[in-house]
């Protein structure tokens, strides 16, 4: 059976056929997997809908494509999740922001703390990640991935979350964590926090979270956390 590809697009509807118009997408499609007319696919329009289509047309500069159905997505988790990671290398970034996508995350802040090492990120690159990671996994909407922050302000805008998570190493065990609709998650860099970065987030009233008692890569603790508050919640 041939796989139905699923793509984050807008369509522009009259009746019953719909005409999608925006290049990257006709592109991919038209170009990369050479759709033809009367092959199926699933459009979501990333507000929580998704669209059963069959192929009409396809031109230089749009595809047409006939309405077979359409239902409403309910795979977004219930807690809302801010994941404000720590710059890392990268491969690791990339990995980074595809896995937390996939576990759940509603918006990705880049930031810089004291002992990040790389400061610069491909913003529409890590955007272009999360979609793609977005449409394979399922996903209702495609999680933004926010312009580099320094580690004051980030932590200044996570205040307008529930509850603020700090991830660290060595800690006992985690706070005790209230339920919240949105969560803020630090994520620190391969080096970890300075003593003024957790006395700043103790400060602004962050709850301590401890990820185990291993040490873990800057990725891999954006996956394991933004996946415990997801599916715990």
């Amino acid at each position: 059976m041939k796989k139905v590809h699923r793509f984050f697009a807008d369509l522009s509807w009259q009746g019953k056929q719909g005409e999608i118009l925006d290049h990257e997408t006709v592109h991919q499609l038209s170009r990369v997997l050479r759709i033809k007319p009367g092959e199926e696919l699933v459009i979501l329009d990333g507000k929580g809908e998704e669209f059963r289509v069959r192929v009409f047309e396809v031109k230089k500069h749009s595809v047409t494509v006939d309405l077979l159905g359409k239902k409403a997505i309910l795979t977004e988790p219930i807690t809302e999740v801010v994941l404000y990671a720590s710059v890392l290398k990268r491969e690791s970034f990339d990995w980074a922001v595809q896995k937390a996508v996939e576990c759940g995350v509603s918006r990705i802040v880049p930031i810089i703390s004291a002992h990040t090492i790389k400061t610069g990120i491909k913003q529409d690159r890590l955007q272009a990640i999360a979609k793609e990671a977005a449409e394979q996994c399922g996903r209702a909407k495609v999680p933004e991935v926010s312009h580099v922050m320094g580690f004051e302000q980030a932590l200044a805008e996570s205040r307008a979350c529930d509850q603020i998570l700090f991830a660290d190493t060595y800690l006992p065990e985690s706070e005790s964590m209230q339920r919240a609709r949105r969560v803020a998650l630090f994520i620190g860099p391969e080096g970890g926090w300075s003593d003024e970065e957790r006395a700043q987030a103790k400060s602004a009233g962050a709850t301590a979270l401890s990820l185990g008692k291993l040490v873990l890569r800057g990725e891999t603790a954006c996956a394991i956390g933004v996946h415990l508050l997801t599916s715990s919640r």
